[in-house]
């Protein structure tokens, strides 16, 4: 099975539903559709279908995942593994560039209160600016991290 047909096998939330639901323990027909809750008979077999290459069905009747099927629920469990780590990862940006502009605002109050500015953003600033300037290069050249999402 090639990549793309793998893609195009689980491209569907159903169909991802039900390879995960097989890989639980197998299922016949009406069982897999009480448990996705698919009113459609239809609907079901036409994504069983779909799925030629990831499913079997054994002699009693019940789908079960193949090899295939197994090496398909791990390649999808590792793309949304990777999608939650990309979406943390973007989280972590704005947590920093909030935490940064919000402890210059502070400094910069402080120091406001106290008459003299100096000591605080001759401190503060510069370090707060290079620590940006890195963690911006490193969250959008080397990880790559588009922060429109």
């Amino acid at each position: 099975m090639s990549s793309d047909t793998l893609f195009e096998a689980v491209s569907h939330p159903i169909r991802i539903e039900i390879v995960k639901a097989l890989a639980e323990k197998p299922l016949r027909f009406a069982d897999l559709k009480r448990k996705l809750k698919i009113s459609s008979s239809g609907l079901l077999d036409f994504h069983l279908k779909k799925l030629d290459d990831l499913i079997a069905v054994n002699g009693e009747g019940c789908y079960y995942l193949t090899e295939r099927g197994y090496a398909a629920l791990t390649t999808i469990e590792r793309a949304a593994k990777y999608h939650r780590l990309r979406s943390a990862q973007r989280r972590s940006f704005y947590l920093n560039l909030i935490a940064c502009v919000l402890l210059n605002v502070g400094a910069l109050l402080t120091a406001s209160q106290m008459n003299d500015y100096a000591p605080w953003y001759a401190i503060i600033l510069p370090v707060t600016v290079a620590w940006l300037a890195f963690y911006s290069y490193w969250t959008l050249v080397k990880r790559r991290i588009n922060l429109r999402g």
